[in-house]
């Protein structure tokens, strides 16, 4: 009769053992998201590696991990695949990673990335999930083209910029005491007689050119009512990167400004950058406006370094901005952008490929 009690302790077992394994491990696992990369170009290679921590005495027999990517990158470098899945076991106290390869696909901050964790305890009955820590912040900047308008800088469009390794004698900049090693050709004479000791010129150099790139995210009339088409904005951040490069092409920095949100900034960012600078600020950059480009402008020109050179880049055609910005006593090259709709290719469900080490 013993054989009878076999049925009943393996129906007992089954409803055992999925809740003791839950109650083992619950608190007990943890994991997180890291990556090796804050910023990228479009289709670098990122290396996103999921860390789940075993701090139990229960082995997990089977750990499910779904990442989902958000649409600036893939899975694959030549068409957009966002779902990547693996499957793998945690012995006891042991830590298990698992990387994953993920390229840039289009401009623009990549959040959020959606990852889930799933615990079995090996026959299928009850899935426990768990809440895996986010540490990645990354973002995909434009990519790299050519320039599509060509500017004529006249000899006024350019300022000088401070380089004590290559002076301009043409452009005084300060005097000061004369040291060790100053060239004799140098000395101020006049101000050394005036001051009583030897005095040294201090020049600038004329590397940067004097131009600003203003680029406005408004969509609408009021700018709150709506955003901008992220094709639209994508393609504006791209030739303005081109622009910066362009002037920037002998070294130097150009005077950028943009109402676009840009990160965790709520408000408009006005700054001196180089090429460089414009790039990482772009690939942070979001198709909302936090301001109209009326006010843009007006703080840009009561800039005390505001260029006497602007190149616009806007949705909108020049006809009403023009006249507004007349009043600035600059002058504007408008290039504006026209919104258009491009199919998006379907998502496409793959495996990524991915080295889990346990």
């Amino acid at each position: 009769m013993t054989w009878l009690w076999l049925p009943l302790l393996m129906v007992m077992a089954l409803w055992f053992w999925p809740r003791a394994f839950a109650r083992a491990v619950s608190g007990r696992v943890e994991g997180f998201l890291t990556a090796n990369r804050a910023e990228m170009e479009p289709g670098d290679a990122v290396t996103l590696c999921v860390t789940l921590v075993n701090r139990s005495w229960m082995p997990i027999p089977l750990a499910e991990v779904e990442i989902e990517l958000p649409p600036q990158l893939s899975f694959h470098r030549e068409q957009a695949a966002r779902l990547g899945q693996v499957a793998l076991s945690v012995l006891p106290r042991r830590q298990a990673d698992i990387q994953f390869t993920a390229y840039g696909w289009r401009r623009g901050p990549a959040t959020p990335i959606q990852i889930r964790a799933a615990l079995s305890e090996g026959m299928g009955l009850l899935d426990t999930d768990i809440v895996l820590e986010n540490r990645v912040s990354l973002a995909v900047r434009p990519r790299q083209k050519r320039v599509e308008h060509r500017f004529h800088l006249a000899p006024s469009g350019w300022m000088t910029r401070e380089s004590r390794a290559f002076p301009d004698e043409t452009a005084l900049r300060s005097v000061r005491p004369y040291a060790y090693g100053d060239p004799v050709r140098h000395i101020h004479w006049r101000a050394s007689a005036r001051l009583g000791q030897l005095m040294i010129k201090e020049f600038f150099t004329t590397k940067a050119p004097d131009w600003a790139i203003v680029l406005s995210a408004q969509a609408t009339e009021p700018y709150w009512l709506g955003g901008l088409h992220p094709d639209t904005f994508d393609a504006m951040c791209e030739q303005a990167l081109a622009i910066a490069q362009w002037l920037t092409r002998g070294g130097g920095r150009v005077y950028f400004a943009t109402n676009a949100a840009c990160g965790n900034r709520q408000r408009a960012t006005i700054a001196w950058l180089s090429a460089e600078g414009v790039a990482s600020l772009l690939a942070h950059a979001q198709p909302v406006a936090t301001c109209d480009l009326d006010m843009l402008t007006t703080a840009l020109a009561r800039s005390p370094s505001s260029p006497r050179h602007w190149i616009v880049l806007s949705p909108f055609g020049e006809s009403a901005a023009r006249s507004r910005m007349s009043r600035f006593g600059v002058q504007v090259a408008w290039i504006s952008v026209r919104p258009f709709v491009e199919e998006d290719g379907q998502d496409v469900a793959m495996g990524a490929s991915h080295d889990a080490k346990g």
